[in-house]
């Protein structure tokens, strides 16, 4: 790798070091390097190459590895990190007086909650779902079809969808045998409805929240939030003005995530100087995308999703963002980023990248990163590389979502990749990617995983609390993301 441009930041007084590098050739490094106690000498090393992942986890065992005098950083390099750490901005490796400014600082808005309490909802709670198959509704409407405190009323969506839309919305309703309801106002204003599920595409997220907002119903909202931040913004000024409840789908509510705000809340950190999020989901055949081209991202996109391609910072990094603020309730002050295509000539064709490295401040002085994407069926034993480590000035713990396990060496076939679903080919949703022929992987096995999201905004609607998911974290987020591209 061939170093061009490079960004670090010591994490608070610490002296905790983090670096995100970019070569020539498009290649992106991350660098998180320090001694708290308790991980001396040891090293955790991710490779991640076209068409699959290594990832290597020595443990506290070993001592500091040796290092030739041939193996040194070169000078240039040392001379554009010392100018880094000088600017706080991006330098060019090749003359590190010139700053690159390419990374965004973001406006320390006033972020007020929404309401303290909400009135709650007795009875069965009526869900209303808006878009069907080919969205995450199949799995979130299944998940409230199972809450015995719930019940499903219809589907229903915008009168001027495109007609494959208007087909996979009836696939849905027919499934779970409820009623396709043509008119969209009509049956947000239904009043055996309390709840309403919304996962349009994001760019028709906005109006359709807000006409459900303004018919006063609580609302379930796919992630992320919006495709602007204006559109963020526009939603939570709607349902603070409509004053429902909202709750936005994420992964915080899952024993992974509880594990991770256990160890935070312990006090066995010592101060929290760095967070570092590794987000990966181990899907798609890889192997297509032309690593000759050096990935120029758009500065504002408005194109978020397409039936072959997403943008996998908009969709799998929000995960860890929205992680991220929720453990830690603080601001961002600045990103750098950079987006990739380095797996799937689907994403690179539409100009969506598979790949993203993101370097976040955060007020306080900690460091966050986040590395994320979708990086081919093959490439983990079981969904991907999915794991947070906490680093204080007393220790660093890294949190493995497949931690702890079994693993299973059996006398049966080996796991078999799905075929290739002509209207799903990075496998996006559960009913095409059941078509295919995609069959779960055993080699590994963990506990099972009791908590709910979709049980978790239940919960606050029943009882009349507000979610710690909100419109105006998800809107956070959103800023977070669109600061990630425009770096």
């Amino acid at each position: 790798m061939q170093p061009e441009r490079i960004w670090a930041r010591r994490a608070g007084a610490s002296g905790h070091l983090v670096a995100q590098v970019i070569g020539h050739g498009g290649q992106s490094l991350f660098v998180s390097t320090g001694a708290p106690r308790g991980r001396a000498g040891s090293v955790d090393l991710i490779v991640i190459g076209s068409r699959g992942v290594m990832a290597w986890e020595s443990g506290d065992e070993i001592g500091e590895p040796a290092m030739s005098a041939a193996d040194s950083p070169s000078p240039r390099l040392i001379a554009a990190l010392e100018a880094a750490l000088k600017s706080s901005q991006p330098v060019d490796v090749d003359h590190p007086a010139i700053h690159a400014e390419s990374s965004t600082p973001l406006p320390l808005a006033s972020r007020p909650a929404l309401r303290a309490a909400y009135a709650p909802v007795a009875g069965p709670v009526g869900v209303l779902l808006v878009t069907g198959n080919h969205s995450h509704q199949e799995n979130y409407a299944r998940s409230f079809a199972q809450d015995p405190r719930c019940r499903l009323i219809g589907l229903t969506d915008e009168a001027d969808i495109p007609a494959r839309r208007r087909e996979l919305n009836a696939q849905l309703a027919a499934e779970l045998q409820i009623p396709v309801i043509d008119d969209f106002d009509a049956a947000v204003r239904r009043y055996d409805v309390h709840v309403i599920s919304i996962c349009a595409a994001p760019e028709r997220r906005a109006r359709l929240i807000a006409r459900a907002a303004a018919a006063g119903k609580h609302l379930y909202l796919d992630k992320p939030l919006a495709a602007s931040v204006a559109e963020s913004q526009a939603i939570v000024d709607a349902v603070r003005a409509a004053g429902v409840n909202q709750q936005m789908f994420s992964l915080v509510h899952t024993g992974f995530a509880e594990r991770v705000r256990r160890v935070v809340e312990s006090g066995e950190l010592g101060e929290l100087v760095a967070i570092h999020a590794d987000a990966f989901f181990a899907k798609g055949m890889p192997g297509t995308a032309d690593l000759k081209q050096v990935r120029r991202e758009r500065a504002e996109p408005t194109e978020f999703e397409s039936i072959e391609a997403k943008r996998e910072l908009h969709n799998v990094g929000v995960y860890s963002l929205v992680q991220l603020r929720w453990l830690l309730g603080r601001e961002v002050r600045r990103v750098f980023a950079n987006t990739c295509n380095y797996f799937f000539a689907e994403h690179q064709r539409l100009n969506m990248e598979d790949y993203a490295h993101v370097t976040l401040e955060l007020d306080g002085g900690v460091i966050a990163t986040v590395a994320t994407g979708r990086v081919g069926w093959r490439s983990h034993a079981m969904g991907g590389i999915n794991r947070v480590t906490l680093v204080g000035t007393k220790r660093s713990v890294c949190v493995d979502w497949y931690k702890p396990r079994f693993e299973v060496w059996a006398d049966e076939a080996p796991w078999q990749l799905p075929s290739r679903h002509p209207e799903d080919p990075m496998g996006f949703w559960t009913s095409t990617t059941t078509a295919a022929g995609a069959k779960p992987k055993l080699g590994w096995l963990t506990p099972a995983d009791a908590t709910n999201d979709v049980k978790h905004f239940v919960d606050c609607v029943v009882a009349g609390r507000p979610s710690d998911v909100s419109a105006v974290d998800a809107a956070a987020v959103m800023e977070m993301l669109m600061a990630a591209y425009r770096s």
